[in-house]
């Protein structure tokens, strides 16, 4: 597992993208994050963000203030 101590731009944007529908497009992050234990798939097959997850959103969230949300 990398060092989750520091995700990538495209790590947060998915994440959030998580956050806000239960979804992403990017099939192959979520398999990512799924094996770093930063997200879930819920009973009804949509995806969550762990414990983990949330808190790694919350701290690179800086990094997508630049961004138009």
């Amino acid at each position: 597992m990398e060092n989750i101590s520091e995700l990538s731009r495209r790590e947060l944007l998915t994440l959030k993208q998580i956050r806000l529908t239960g979804r992403t497009t990017d099939r192959a992050m979520a398999l990512q994050l799924l094996n770093d234990d930063l997200i879930n798939v819920s009973q009804d097959g949509c995806l969550q963000l762990t414990a983990n997850g949330r808190r790694m959103l919350v701290r690179g969230s800086t990094s997508l203030w630049d961004m138009a949300s």
